[in-house]
């Protein structure tokens, strides 16, 4: 088997000359930037990718925590040049599979290289071989030893009667009237039972970032929101971003939507959104995100989900500005991080 490799050097000269390190079966890219290995990786995942730390635009930090979002099995091994316990840190929180630092010998990068590319092989090969089960049945696999029978439990003893609490003649089987005059005014006699507690209340639920109910835009949220996205549109570069909810109602837009068809746009966008919370629903998970891409020849579209409930939409104008995948990616979350805690 042939592995295909991405590197992404930067300016560490040892990564850019590692394809003479590796033998015929490694098929090996040197890129130029780590926005260029994404889009090598939307398009046709490679086993692993090498490289820098420290890359022009867009690090090697950010590559490795874009990359889990395409849902591939790529490796991503990362080095740098000196020792860095606070990247060597986000790295492994990124799920990096070995961060390299330091000066290193050929040997050494060599099998951290091989380590990653078998990695992705072994990994690509347990996802192929798991059978196709539905979510909603049982477990395909049921034990083959029989379960033993469980043991009869034995009788309960029978209740003793309580002993009688008033004299009869030996033999009789109904109480004496003035027998039951006495119980009637004893029981009389007695105070009342005290009412039962009332039911401790069920603890209350953890607070969730998911809100229910419909979304009230007033002054106090909206505001905020709006200087948040006339952030991200001058630092990607947008023709303009949309923000709307799930329904595709357009909640509030920023820059030029002048010849834009938003609403059949937004409708067409929360269909396929619908899709992908249902799923989340499922999967329990209530801070997910989704990301839906158009690449065209006029427009590039990226249509980010924020909350499970609203829809954070980036249009692109290619005849003024080229969209770059990874930059985008960074931007728009750390907005959709902003404008949660906004909603929240």
């Amino acid at each position: 088997m042939a592995y295909r490799l991405l590197v992404v050097p930067g300016d560490n000269q040892a990564l850019r000359a590692l394809q003479g390190l590796l033998a015929d079966d490694v098929v090996v890219q040197v890129l130029d930037s780590a926005n260029d290995a994404l889009w090598e990786v939307r398009n046709a995942p490679p086993e692993a990718i090498v490289a820098n730390i420290h890359l022009p635009g867009m690090s090697g930090l950010d590559l490795a925590e874009i990359l889990p979002n395409f849902g591939v099995t790529t490796r991503v091994v990362l080095w740098s040049h000196e020792p860095n316990r606070r990247a060597a840190q986000l790295a492994a929180d990124h799920g990096v599979y070995r961060f390299l630092s330091g000066p290193l010998s050929d040997a050494e990068l060599q099998n951290a290289v091989y380590d990653a590319l078998r990695a992705a092989e072994a990994g690509s090969a347990s996802v192929a071989e798991q059978p196709a089960v539905d979510e909603f049945t049982a477990d395909p696999t049921p034990p083959t030893t029989a379960l033993p029978a469980p043991e009869k439990p034995a009788p309960l003893p029978a209740p003793e009667k309580p002993a009688p609490t008033l004299n009869r003649p030996e033999g009789s089987e109904r109480p004496s009237r003035r027998e039951r005059m006495a119980a009637a005014a004893a029981a009389a006699a007695a105070p009342p039972p005290a009412p039962p507690k009332p039911a401790a209340p069920p603890p209350a639920r953890p607070a969730s970032r998911r809100r229910d109910g419909p979304l009230v835009l007033t002054a106090d949220n909206l505001t905020p929101i709006r200087n948040r996205l006339d952030v991200l549109w001058q630092d990607v570069g947008a023709q303009c971003i949309l923000l709307a909810d799930r329904a595709g109602m357009m909640l509030t837009e920023i820059g030029i939507t002048a010849g834009l068809p938003t609403m059949i746009l937004l409708p067409l966008l929360s269909t396929s959104f619908s899709t992908a919370g249902q799923i989340a629903q499922i999967l329990r998970e209530e801070d997910s995100a989704s990301l839906f891409m158009h690449e065209g020849l006029h427009y590039d579209l990226y249509c980010f989900d924020v909350l499970q409930r609203f829809m954070l939409v980036i249009v692109f104008d290619k005849a003024a500005s080229t969209a770059k995948i990874g930059s985008v990616w960074v931007y728009a979350k750390r907005a959709i991080r902003d404008i949660q805690e906004v909603l929240a």
